[in-house]
């Protein structure tokens, strides 16, 4: 049965719940991952700068030895056996993971896998670093230099993983103000994203009930 205009008036006049994204629940992690003020600014900044040119300074290295087995992917598929070999035994130091995904995950790289990703790795690490300095979609780069530490330590190298990756979610979850001593200052506010977009697109959409 269709609502009458009455209450139809009545349910648009009553309150709605809304729930703070669980990272703004707190004073202090509201001033820190999502309000642009000079501390969280400054705060953003230096990790960015660190992460960034580490991301750097490890790309240059690889490029730097580009011809002698990352160009064929001989490195990346050597590190895969190595990830393999380690998954035996009682107490492997690498997991083959729930169903054996990490299994299925570093046989295909040490068969196939490797002569597309080692050639890529140096450039999308350069990448990380370049875009985690500037500042410029620090969120995307972020996640995309998580995603490298976690191949990595789920194929059985620790080093700074561990350290990186901690760094690395700590920007994803201050993606707002992470750039703002950056590009993104200006670059979000102009192209913004699809998820705000989207919601300022239902705002304005007419009431056809």
């Amino acid at each position: 049965m269709a609502a009458t205009h009455d209450e139809r008036l009545v349910s648009r006049a009553e309150p709605r719940e809304v729930h703070e994204p669980l990272i703004e629940s707190w004073a202090w992690t509201r001033a820190l991952f999502a309000e642009r003020t000079t501390v969280s600014g400054t705060i953003w900044l230096v990790v960015r700068l660190v992460l960034g040119w580490n991301w750097i300074v490890g790309s240059i290295e690889k490029l730097g030895s580009y011809a002698n087995g990352w160009s064929d992917g001989s490195v990346v598929q050597a590190f895969a056996k190595g990830g393999l070999a380690q998954m035996t035994g009682d107490h492997p130091s690498v997991i083959g993971g729930t169903f054996g995904w990490n299994k299925a995950w570093l046989t295909w790289v040490a068969d196939t896998g490797y002569r597309f990703i080692g050639p890529a790795v140096p450039f999308i690490e350069l990448s990380v670093g370049v875009l985690l300095v500037l500042g410029l979609f620090t969120g995307l780069a972020a996640a995309l230099g998580l995603l490298l530490n976690l191949s990595f330590l789920f194929g059985g190298s620790d080093g700074v993983n561990p350290a990186y990756a901690v760094a690395a979610v700590a920007i994803i979850a201050a993606w707002r103000v992470a750039g703002s001593y950056g590009l993104d200052r200006w670059v979000l506010p102009t192209i913004g994203v699809p998820w705000t977009r989207s919601r300022a697109a239902s705002r304005q959409a007419p009431d056809l009930s």
